[in-house]
């Protein structure tokens, strides 16, 4: 992308804020964003396996799903959860493989796209560069590891209750009476949450009334909230100071 392109300045500053760009002078920022063109996806669309398999992406406006399906059931569960920042395919930019994965576009995309090779080749040339990119890499490996330990030792309320602690915005306490916001998955529908979790839409719904009547959360018209942290982190098994500290941007 060229200085004087239409969007320069929004996409400079998206790629700036990403985890994995951070802290890099604005001199290396201007050189990474020459590797890139613009892309838009409405809201629903499909992206397509050439386009996707062969690009790398930052996303710098909306969400999307990463998922795997069984085509026989037609069951699914999500891998990741990307909004504005995030980048993908990583597995694919690591290994060089194809990566056997299902892009679902929730809101209209805004993403910064380049091919996987010319990423690559960045990441092996510049250490500043990786000095931020590989622990988000860790980050994303952590969160599959998360993942598979939840999926086999924790029962689905559980798994529930962490995902949506995960995503509470800590940074943001809310005055006397408030509740606190939820990041990223706070209007997803139960079908939705139900696969980050591998579970299905029924037993989410059943676990989330729960959740309300025990006062842990509010949720109504597609919108999720925490109303009781203490509450929450008592149902996920996670210690509470840790989500504190983490904050909205760890």
């Amino acid at each position: 992308m060229r200085p004087d392109a239409p969007f320069y300045g929004e996409c400079f500053h998206a790629l700036q804020e990403s985890p994995f760009c951070r802290g890099l002078n604005e001199q290396l920022l201007e050189d990474m964003l020459r590797l890139f063109i613009r892309r838009t996806w409405p809201r629903g669309s499909r992206i397509t396996v050439n386009q996707h398999q062969d690009s790398f992406h930052i996303l710098i406006r909306g969400r999307i799903e990463l998922t795997r399906m069984n085509p026989d059931t037609g069951r699914k569960i999500t891998l990741w959860f990307l909004g504005p920042g995030d980048g993908y395919d990583i597995i694919s930019l690591l290994d060089g493989q194809t990566h056997d994965i299902v892009p679902v576009v929730l809101d209209d995309v805004e993403t910064l796209t380049t091919s996987l090779e010319t990423m690559r080749r960045w990441v092996l040339h510049h250490p500043d560069f990786n000095r931020s990119f590989l622990p988000y890499v860790g980050k994303r490996m952590r969160d599959l590891e998360n993942l598979s330990t939840d999926l086999a030792l924790h029962d689905t309320i559980t798994r529930l209750a962490r995902l949506i602690l995960n995503h509470v915005d800590a940074g943001r306490c809310p005055h006397a009476g408030h509740n606190y916001p939820v990041r990223l998955i706070n209007d997803l529908s139960h079908d939705a949450l139900a696969s980050m979790v591998g579970s299905v839409r029924t037993v989410v719904n059943r676990h989330l009334q729960q959740l309300k009547r025990e006062g842990a959360v509010d949720f109504h018209r597609g919108h999720l909230a925490v109303t009781n942290l203490e509450a929450l982190a008592a149902q996920a098994g996670s210690f509470l100071h840790r989500i504190v500290r983490k904050g909205p941007d760890s």
